[in-house]
């Protein structure tokens, strides 16, 4: 699958600023990784914590503002705030992505700044461009692994001439990511073909012993 820096400049200067701890942003639209934030009837808040599927991991959001949480299953979280916490507690992970939603009066020149924060300790920010289909996502990189991110100085312009102005996220969606050191876990065709390999073996083995019995 395709890749795309968000910005070379921006991926640069934070890469060669923290060389002990580095993550970078990429554009993968489309992208889903293996645990899947869901909203499943929770109150909304300024801190609420969500459950991924499958494995039912404990994931908190945390606000300035109340959190709305809009619809059930792999849903989103309605603002506005002014920045948004999301940390899996209990498990770290390698790679995230989510959609962000901007204050739609932000049309143009939209950035904003994701700080990583890593497992052990550490932390670095990333300025980011906010792309037209508000997907971004955050990888791990030199084996490091990530605890948390936070989203936030949403700034954007009303006009192509405008100046810079600070602006409220409106949301986030389909918020996903894969576990540090988590099993891959197969599709079920494949585990049919495990099960019936599993099978024929069984079966030569047996056959194999009838026959050396007889002899």
């Amino acid at each position: 699958m395709k890749k795309v820096l968000v910005s070379a400049v921006f991926a640069a200067t934070a890469l060669t600023a923290i060389p002990a701890t580095a993550a970078t942003l990429f554009y993968i639209p489309g992208q889903n990784y293996a645990e899947k934030v869901h909203n499943d009837q929770q109150a909304d808040g300024t801190s609420v914590t969500l459950l991924s599927k499958p494995s039912d991991y404990s994931v908190q959001y945390t606000a300035d503002d109340t959190i709305h949480l809009n619809g059930n299953g792999f849903a989103q979280q309605d603002g506005p705030f002014s920045y948004l916490t999301i940390d899996p507690l209990g498990v770290d992970f390698t790679k995230i992505g989510l959609t962000v939603y901007a204050d739609k009066d932000a049309k143009y020149n939209v950035t904003f700044d994701v700080l990583v924060n890593f497992a052990g300790g550490g932390s670095q920010i990333l300025n980011a461009i906010l792309p037209s289909n508000g997907k971004i996502d955050i990888w791990a990189e030199n084996l490091e692994i990530l605890d948390s991110i936070k989203i936030y100085n949403l700034m954007g312009s009303t006009s192509k001439d405008g100046y810079a102005t600070s602006f409220d996220f409106e949301g986030v969606k389909h918020t996903s990511f894969d576990v540090a050191g988590g099993a891959v876990v197969p599709e079920p065709g494949t585990w049919a073909m495990m099960i019936i390999g599993f099978g024929a073996a069984g079966v030569m083995i047996r056959s194999s012993r009838r026959k050396y019995a007889a002899a």
